[in-house]
C-alpha cells in the first residue's frame, strides 16, 4: 500500500483547473477514478492554493510597506505645506516693506534731484 502512494501528475489539463467542480467517483459513470486519485488531485489543488495565498501574502507586505512610505511623505508634504501659509504671510510683508522703503527711497532721491538741478536749470535759462 505504501508503495503505491507516489506524487500524482495530472491527466488531463482540466485536474488542477481552479474552480472546477468536484466530482466523486459514484457521480460520474464514465469516471472511475480511485478516492487515492482523487485525494491526490486534492492535494494538488490544495498545494497550487496554498502557494497562490502565500504569493498574496508577500505582494500584501509589499503593498503595506509601500502605503506606509506614502503616508510618511505625504506627513511630510502636509508639514511643509502647513509652514508655507507662514512663510507666505512673512514673505508678502516683506515684499511690501520693501516696496514703501523703495518708493521712499525712490522719493527722496527725486525731491533731491529737484531741489539741486532746478535752480542750475533756472540760472542757465534766464
Amino acid at each position: 500500500m505504501a508503495a503505491d502512494m507516489h506524487r500524482y501528475t495530472t491527466k488531463q489539463d482540466n485536474d488542477l483547473t481552479l474552480g472546477s467542480a468536484f466530482q466523486h467517483p459514484s457521480d460520474s459513470s464514465h469516471d472511475e477514478r480511485p478516492p487515492r486519485e482523487w485525494l491526490a488531485v486534492l492535494n494538488e489543488r490544495l498545494h497550487h492554493l496554498s502557494a497562490s495565498v502565500l504569493e498574496l501574502a508577500g505582494r500584501l507586505s509589499v503593498a503595506k510597506e509601500d502605503t506606509a512610505d506614502t503616508r510618511r511623505r505625504l506627513a511630510v508634504i502636509e508639514e511643509r505645506l502647513s509652514h508655507t501659509a507662514t512663510k507666505s504671510w512673512i514673505l508678502g510683508y516683506g515684499v511690501a516693506v520693501l516696496f514703501t522703503m523703495l518708493t521712499g527711497i525712490l522719493g527722496g532721491v527725486w525731491w533731491i534731484l529737484q531741489q539741486a538741478i532746478g535752480p542750475l536749470l533756472r540760472a542757465s535759462a534766464g
